[in-house]
Formats: structure tokens, sequence, C-alpha cells
């Protein structure tokens, strides 16, 4: 077919499953080096589906092993997104998964990188060795390499047992462990050696390591070991990277938190630096349950004081916005460079204003702009098949369009995820923004200083989580994160400014589609420009 070639590892977007290239990466907008400091920060990253919170992470942990030599600052990465049902509902089990992840993770980090992560030779060097040995039942290996592969080892074999066929078996007995006073549990095992077997038939420092993991109080036991593990390799911090915080039941989500919240508290007075800081991936609100108080949970985690909140979110008003598109666009086409394909964004549409209607359509979200072109490729190599056209073709606006009918219908508007009452709100936003619009339009062809198309509306502070699972899906956008304007409700009453999505806009015509890369580019300024005095007030009845 006589089309434009653009290679098909060039749509793959998810970072979780082999899509993450870090050579595509821009720090336009936001910097990844922010994120990686010499003294330590604690994190959380919010974003919804698609906005690039696993690729931040995968960078993360990127950059800290690219500079360690510098730095010294160890990166543990661990994903929740493949907890199991049966994990996440079971403390005892989601304990185990998640505390020995961590300890997977760290030790293989170590070992994979061990030429350029030398040990500290300080006087405490073998002492804190040793430590970590009785920690998980060795009670005499001083040698760190030699431990780093029998720790591995025992954690692995934990996670086959609690995987495959002695789940229950494991379970079963580590719930009868952890009923034991700590101190007698730890006696009677910390001496014991090699492959001795338990009378259920549990390899003893198994059952040990287990207990210890799936304790109650198993975030303490990760810390003590993150605190020796500093003293053996004069590293600066570890840095715990927890993805997808948000996958896992409520109670598994105050698990994880707790494990942060010790975490923020793992330093002493007499202690610059922790040793361990955390940077955790997140949905927003009320997708996400932060542990409080005021809900009956045992301690509280504060965004803002716990943790330093970025919101992953490319905010259409930024004037770096299609740059950035510019940007990726290019390098992802550089980076799966091949004989004919395309090298430049210019190559793949027909004109700039195809890829100005495409990036904001994508409404800053990176893994919906891939899709649209990956949609919009598609319809173009039919359509090009059908035309048997002789010059070669690009993506054009027809294109586009049908590409986002499509995400808009079967993606961001899926049955699956949206309920009645969902869809009778988001049409009640739509119909209203389509009529003042239409309206507008009409008086606009008598007007000098016409007034720009909206696509805002405020609400009140107290209807908020009603809109959690429209925001998740990405039809609307909650822009008083992102923005630092003043914005009010008619009357001078300040409420909540959300933002109806310009792909759902446009698909439903709650916008002039003709004039679409006109209001995006200009229409949406000139509206923020004047303190949003053209937003739309939404009351749910």
């Amino acid at each position: 077919m006589n089309i434009v070639q653009i290679d098909a590892e060039f749509f793959k977007h998810d970072a979780q499953a082999g899509g993450f290239f870090p050579n595509t990466h821009t720090n336009l907008i936001l910097d990844i080096e922010k994120f990686i400091t010499p003294t330590g920060q604690n994190y959380i990253v919010e974003g919804i589906r698609g906005t690039g919170k696993t690729h931040i992470l995968k960078m993360i942990n990127n950059r800290c092993l690219e500079k360690y030599d510098k730095l010294k600052i160890l990166p543990v990465y661990i994903s929740l997104a493949g907890v199991s049902e049966w994990i996440e509902r079971d403390m005892v089990s989601f304990r185990l998964h998640l505390y020995n992840n961590i300890v997977k993770s760290t030790i293989d980090t170590v070992k994979k990188n061990r030429s350029s992560i030398e040990l500290s030779g300080n006087k405490d060097l073998v002492k804190s060795i040793k430590k970590i040995g009785q920690m998980f039942g060795f009670n005499k290996e001083e040698n760190f390499d030699e431990l780093l592969e029998e720790i591995r080892n025992l954690s692995e074999t934990l996670t086959k047992n609690l995987t495959y066929s002695l789940k229950e078996q494991l379970i079963k007995e580590l719930r009868e462990e952890t009923d034991i006073i700590e101190g007698t549990m730890q006696s009677s095992v910390v001496n014991v050696k090699g492959s001795v077997q338990a009378k259920n038939g549990l390899n003893t420092e198994l059952k040990f390591l287990g207990s210890n993991l799936a304790h109650e109080d198993a975030a303490t036991f990760i810390l003590e070991f993150f605190r020796e593990l500093r003293n053996i390799l004069g590293n600066s911090y570890s840095y715990i990277l927890i993805d997808e915080c948000s996958e896992v039941s409520k109670e598994a989500q105050i698990e994880v938190f707790r494990l942060l919240k010790l975490v923020r508290g793992s330093g002493g007075e007499d202690i610059e630096i922790n040793p361990v800081y955390f940077c955790a991936t997140a949905y927003p609100t009320p997708i996400t349950y932060y542990p409080s108080k005021t809900k009956g949970d045992s301690f509280n985690f504060e965004m803002g004081h716990d943790a330093v909140v970025e919101y992953l979110d490319l905010d259409e008003l930024d004037d770096e916005y299609l740059d950035f598109f510019k940007e990726m666009t290019n390098k992802r086409l550089n980076e799966f460079k091949k004989e004919d394909t395309a090298s430049s964004y210019m190559e793949i549409f027909e004109n700039e204003r195809v890829f100005v209607l495409s990036a904001y359509l994508a409404n800053g979200n990176i893994r919906r702009y891939i899709e649209i072109l990956k949609h919009s490729y598609d319809n173009l190599a039919k359509r090009v098949k059908i035309d048997d056209t002789s010059s070669k073709q690009a993506i054009s606006q027809k294109d586009v369009q049908e590409a986002v009918y499509s995400i808009v219908n079967d993606q961001i508007l899926s049955f699956n995820r949206l309920n009645e009452q969902d869809m009778e709100l988001l049409h009640d936003i739509i119909s209203k923004l389509s009529k003042r619009n239409k309206k507008t339009e009409t008086e606009n062809k008598s007007k000098i200083n016409k007034i720009p198309a909206n696509v805002y509306f405020t609400i009140s502070r107290l209807q908020a989580n009603t809109y959690g699972n429209l925001i998740m899906q990405g039809a609307l956008h909650d822009k008083g994160r992102t923005r630092r304007r003043k914005y009010y409700t008619e009357g001078g009453v300040r409420g909540l400014l959300y933002m109806l999505d310009l792909s759902v806009a446009f698909n439903e015509s709650a916008i002039d589609r003709q004039r679409a890369v006109e209001i995006f580019s200009k229409d949406l300024k000139a509206n923020a420009k004047s303190g949003y005095l053209y937003c739309q007030d939404v009351e749910i009845k």
C-alpha cells in the first residue's frame, strides 16, 4: 500500500507489558530529575490510566542506576498490577507478596549491578551482614554475595509456595506462626540452617521468613533490612518505587500506605538522610483509599504531609503542550526507525492541523495519543487500499475523527467502567455545554470581540466524589489539580474547576467540530485568561 510507513513497535504503549522505551522519554513539562535528589524525598504520583505513571517510575529506576556511582541511590521497583484477587483480599497473603517482592527486587538490583555497587568497607560491615543473615534465618553467613544468593533462593521458594500447590498449607502454617509471641517464634528458628523440615513439611527457614513477612509488623522488618543494607553498601539511601498502588483492594491499599508511612518516619533525630524513601503511583481519589482516622483507620496518611504529590496530567494550556507531543512522536519514530519508515511527525500527518487535532484530542493522555495514531493509521490503510491511490498518503483529519469515535465509544465511555448514574451525569454536562456553545457560535457571527467556546464547568466540593468514575475514564478532568488561576462560579462563590474531555466534547458535538483546532489552540486559552469567565455551573439534582 502506498502510505507513510510506521513500524508496528511505535504503537506499543503499555510500560507494564513491554512498552517501556527509555530513549523516547522527554523531560518537557515534567522533569525526571526532580524525583532524584541527593537528600531524598517521598512522592505520590497521581494520575489516571495512560498518563505515564509506570513510565515515570521506570525512568527513575533507570536514572538511579545510571548515576549510582555519583548519587549512591539504590532503586527498588515493584508493581502491584499482577496481584491475584485471592492474595489482595487476604492480608497474610498480601503482606507475604508485598514484602517478599521488595526483598527479591532489592537483591536482584544489587546482584545485577554488583560491578558498580561496592561494599562500604566500614568497621560494622561484617556485623550488618550477620544481622541481615539472622533476620532471614541464616545465623553464620558472613559473605555478602553468598548471603544474597541464599536469601534470593529462599525468597523464590516462598513465591512458588505462595503461588502454586502449597499455598493453602503455607498460609495455614503462617497463620499459626503469626499467632505465636514474636520473641518465642524467632528464638525457636533463628539458629536453624539448612534443609531441616518442620513437622508439617515446610522448610524451617522458609517458615521463618514467611512468618516475618506475614506478621502485622512486617513493614518494620523491611525497614530494618534497609537500615542494615545501607551500612553494608554505604549508599545514600534505598528508593522504593511502588507502582499501581490503586490496583489492589482497600485493605491491601491500607497495608501499602502503612509501609509508606513508616518509611517516611524511618530516620532518627540525628540522621540527616533516611535509609529509605519512596515514590508510589496511584489513581486519584476516590479510586485510591488514603487511610484516615476519621474513617476508622488506625493512622492517617496525609497528602502533602507524608508525601509530595505530583499530579500527572499534561495541561492542554501549557505552553509546551504541542512541543511535548512533537518531541515524543519524533523520538518514538526514530527509536523504531527502519528502512523507508517515517522519522518525523510531519511525515505521518497530512498537515500540521491534523497533528494539532490529534494532540489536543488526547487531552494530555499519552496512551490515548498513541491509540489515536494507531486507529488513525489503521483507518488510513483501509482507506488507501479501497481508493488505490498512486500518491503516498498520510493520516488525515477524517482518519483521526473515525479513530476518536472508536476510542470514545469503546474505551472512554465503556459500559463496563461507567454505570447508569455516570452516563446520566455526563449526558447532562454535555447537553448544557453544547447548548451554550451553539448559542455562542450564533452570537459570534455578529460580534468583533468573540466569546470563546467553553468546555469548563464548576461543581460543589460536596459532589466531587460523584464524578470519580468519569475522571478515571478520562471523560472529565479535574483542572483544579493543574491550574493556578482563580476561578469562580456565578455570583462569586468559588467552585471546583472541571473540564469535559476534548475527545468526548468533539465526538458528542459539544463544540463545533469544524472549529475544533481553533477552539483547542485559541478559545480555551482565552477562556482561561479571563479567569474562566465563561465557565458553566453544574449542579447534581
